[in-house]
């Protein structure tokens, strides 16, 4: 059952699941500011407005309880763990196969909608080019906090990176990339 918080206006399946992602960045941001120590006073108020209402953190949920699933017996005298391992695998993977494909019908009928993927966020990489999604968050919450672009440490990254990444956060969070303050300068 869908359930939404007040006052959001969502259209179906697909624009919960954004807003879903979009709750979730924001949390990562304002643990940011708070990891940083970053007094509330120079969070911007759309972000002191969000972590203070508790209904705009509330996340859509749309559950599906699959039917109960039992495993085949197992007769230790007419087979092997193994093979019984193997009977109850193929028994579970044909159980989930046909609750998923009873979930998608209703995609398939139109009454549902598809629900498009998450972007994906590049890891580190094995040679540590992009930066920890910890630290992106850190990035957009300085820059949120009234920094400019250059005056946010970036260590081994550049400042193009670092601009790159924490747009990309703060876009994942649905709040501007840019900031009218007179502190910050371009």
């Amino acid at each position: 059952m869908k359930r939404s918080p007040a006052n959001v206006v969502v259209t179906g399946d697909a624009a919960a699941a954004v807003k879903n992602r979009e709750i979730r960045a924001r949390l990562q941001i304002i643990g940011a500011f708070q990891s940083l120590g970053i007094p509330r006073s120079q969070w911007p108020d759309f972000v002191k407005d969000f972590h203070t209402d508790p209904q705009a953190r509330t996340e859509f949920q749309h559950s599906a309880v699959p039917p109960p699933f039992q495993p085949p017996d197992f007769d230790r005298l007419r087979e092997s763990p193994q093979d019984w391992i193997k009977k109850s695998s193929a028994a579970w993977q044909e159980h989930q196969g046909r609750f998923l494909e009873a979930e998608q019908h209703w995609v398939t009928e139109g009454v549902d909608e598809e629900i498009p993927p998450a972007k994906g966020t590049r890891g580190t990489g094995r040679k540590r080019r992009n930066a920890p999604l910890d630290l992106r968050y850190q990035w957009a919450a300085r820059r949120l906090s009234g920094a400019a672009w250059k005056e946010i440490p970036s260590g081994s990254f550049t400042g193009n990176q670092v601009k790159k990444a924490a747009t990309a956060a703060l876009r994942l969070a649905g709040w501007p990339t840019t900031i009218k303050s007179p502190k910050l300068r371009k």
